[in-house]
């Protein structure tokens, strides 16, 4: 499994990473179709093509601009039609969603898994239609009360978009 495959080299690299997106979304209690796994890091040199040999797999690094959100984005395509990318954080506060990330059992692999209110951050930060959906999905999962204040601690230390649609999406979760 290719997503295996990138994970064994993450931890060879000693790498400190976590599942993200529809994985993610599903192994804190949501179940999500999605083909593909998605991880995030903060070591660039998961950018370096010859990181990736040990791989039979085509594998397209791109590093992202100085203005860009990220630093950089891996696409790797496996033989059998799997994808998995590898996101490069950029924001100190995206390295402490990964440093707070806790191991889970996704089938045969154990792979460490952003808390709720993290992977709310994250959601939140992407911004796209189907994440911000994402978001009031996760905060019917569990303790809201407990969630919400666990993305109050650390949503100042996003851009000022994701702030506002935070405040938007609670300010309609507490007057429905």
């Amino acid at each position: 499994m290719l997503a295996d495959d990138v994970r064994k080299v993450l931890e060879a690299l000693a790498s400190p990473y976590c599942l993200i997106g529809g994985h993610a979304v599903a192994a804190r209690g949501y179940p999500r179709f999605t083909l593909d796994h998605d991880f995030l890091t903060a070591d660039k040199r998961v950018l370096q093509r010859e990181t990736w040999n040990a791989l039979d797999a085509d594998v397209d690094p791109r590093k992202g601009e100085y203005d860009d959100p990220l630093a950089g984005v891996v696409h790797i395509s496996g033989r059998d039609g799997s994808e998995v990318d590898i996101v490069v954080a950029k924001w100190k506060w995206e390295l402490e969603v990964i440093q707070r990330a806790e191991p889970m059992e996704l089938g045969s692999m154990t792979v460490p898994v952003p808390r709720t209110s993290d992977l709310i951050l994250l959601k939140l930060a992407a911004g796209g239609y189907l994440d911000l959906a994402d978001v009031h999905v996760l905060l019917g999962i569990g303790d809201r009360e407990q969630l919400i204040a666990g993305v109050n601690e650390h949503i100042g230390k996003l851009r000022p978009d994701a702030q506002a649609a935070w405040t938007t999406i609670t300010s309609n979760a507490t007057s429905g």
